[in-house]
């Protein structure tokens, strides 16, 4: 039935009797679009999810069942998965949903983006200048061994970026294993890096595998990594020169084959110019470096973001939430952001749960930052002199082609915004702070 409705409306398709041809074929070519049932003979729908996403990152998998339960659909969205459709449907659905998708993918193509999956179904989104260069920092590095250190307050996403690295290597396959090293007292913290043999010390009652040979062959991320003991520091360096160590209460070297990831939030030069971090572990960590801006900092991601936890949390709640309103926009866009992605997603879920309506409001906001926000500086207008900063000469500019460009196509914002390479939402925004409504 799909293939003959899709074929009279002028698409190539390819159709597949069950998952084993199905992931033979999106191997062989690219696919602009899969639909796969869940449960199917040879294997199953998340199978071929899975053989579909990785012979082809940008093809759109839209998954159908019978079997429409929460778990099911956060594990096909966690698996990257565009859409969950349970029977009966109807195939007006399946098509406006196709349609949907490709114009999408179309105008993602045209201005590309990149999103980076993680497993508990977040998205690392962003459309903004820093993103795009941290993007292409980390399909440079990523095929390497070398060490990186990623540094960025906390709630920006060092865990995503790490897990990023890893996925963009040859080790994509292999563990990926975290450690948060602020959390253990230093003798615990030793334990848990190289593991222990039965009876090295009071309660040590069996031999334990450390975190290191767990990531054997694939990478191990030391998040807050500007906490460690110097002692232990000091291991680490060998283990970094000399890819090996011994567990404690052991005398046998054991050899791994491990990438670092190291993050952290401290400034680490202060660090060891107060004798708190050791320079020569510093410079082995630090053979690539990248540093993630706050959310302050990088706005232009915050309506991707939006769109992202749009998505996520209509699916996580079972809600039919389609965005937020012009002035909730207006509030996460003048924010500041202390928390950074962590805070705007925790602000959203709560927005989420609490909201009515398919569209979330200020009703669903915090009242005390919703205070703070009315009490900031209203922005200033850009009837800009002919001199002055460069930032005030910029909003100058960007008001006037926002206001040629509403000209121009009758105030149809929707074609402004595409002709400006805007989202719509962004453009109503603009339009509020430059007073042009």
């Amino acid at each position: 039935m799909l293939m003959a409705a899709f074929v009279e409306r002028g698409f190539v398709v390819e159709e597949a009797s069950n998952g084993l041809d199905a992931i033979e074929m999106v191997r062989q070519d690219p696919f602009d679009v899969v639909i796969t049932d869940l449960n199917m003979p040879g294997e199953n729908g998340v199978a071929v999810l899975r053989a579909a996403r990785a012979a082809s990152p940008d093809t759109v998998v839209i998954m159908i069942t019978a079997f429409g339960t929460i778990d099911v659909a956060v594990e096909a969205m966690r698996l990257g998965a565009r859409d969950f459709i349970t029977k009966p449907f109807k195939l007006a659905e399946i098509e406006r949903k196709v349609d949907q998708y490709l114009e999408v993918h179309h105008e993602e193509s045209a201005h590309p983006t990149k999103t980076w999956l993680h497993p508990s179904v977040q998205h690392m989104v962003g459309t903004s200048a820093q993103t795009k260069q941290l993007l292409k920092m980390i399909e440079r590095i990523g095929p390497s061994r070398s060490a990186v250190l990623i540094v960025g307050p906390t709630g920006t996403g060092k865990e995503l970026v790490a897990r990023a690295i890893h996925d963009s290597s040859p080790r994509r396959d292999k563990p990926f294993v975290a450690l948060n090293c602020a959390a253990l007292a230093a003798g615990v913290l030793e334990s848990e890096l190289f593991g222990h043999e039965k009876g090295s010390f009071t309660g040590a009652h069996e031999r334990r595998v450390g975190r290191f040979e767990r990531a054997h062959t694939g990478t191990l991320f030391l998040d807050e990594v500007g906490e460690i003991d110097p002692q232990i520091q000091t291991k680490l360096l060998r283990v970094l020169q000399e890819n090996e160590f011994e567990r404690v209460g052991g005398t046998q070297p054991i050899t791994v084959d491990v990438r670092i990831i190291a993050a952290t939030n401290r400034d680490l030069s202060q660090a060891i110019h107060e004798g708190r971090f050791r320079e020569d572990f510093y410079y082995r960590l630090n053979v690539f470096s990248l540093h993630i801006e706050p959310l302050r900092n990088r706005r232009d991601d915050i309506p991707a973001l939006i769109d992202h936890f749009v998505h996520k949390f209509s699916l996580e709640l079972g809600k039919n939430i389609t965005g937020v309103d012009d002035d909730v926009m207006a509030f996460f866009l003048r924010y500041a952001w202390p928390g950074n992605v962590r805070e705007l997603e925790n602000l959203f879920e709560r927005a989420a749960v609490l909201a009515e309506e398919s569209v979330i409001t200020l009703d669903e906001l915090p009242q005390e930052l919703l205070d703070v926000f009315d009490a900031a500086p209203a922005p200033s207008s850009v009837a800009a002199p002919e001199r002055g900063s460069i930032i005030e000469r910029t909003e100058q500019l960007e008001c006037e082609l926002i206001r040629g460009a509403l000209e121009r196509f009758h105030w149809n914002k929707t074609k402004a915004a595409e002709h400006l390479g805007l989202k719509r939402t962004t453009l109503q925004y603009k339009i509020k702070r430059y007073g042009l409504e």
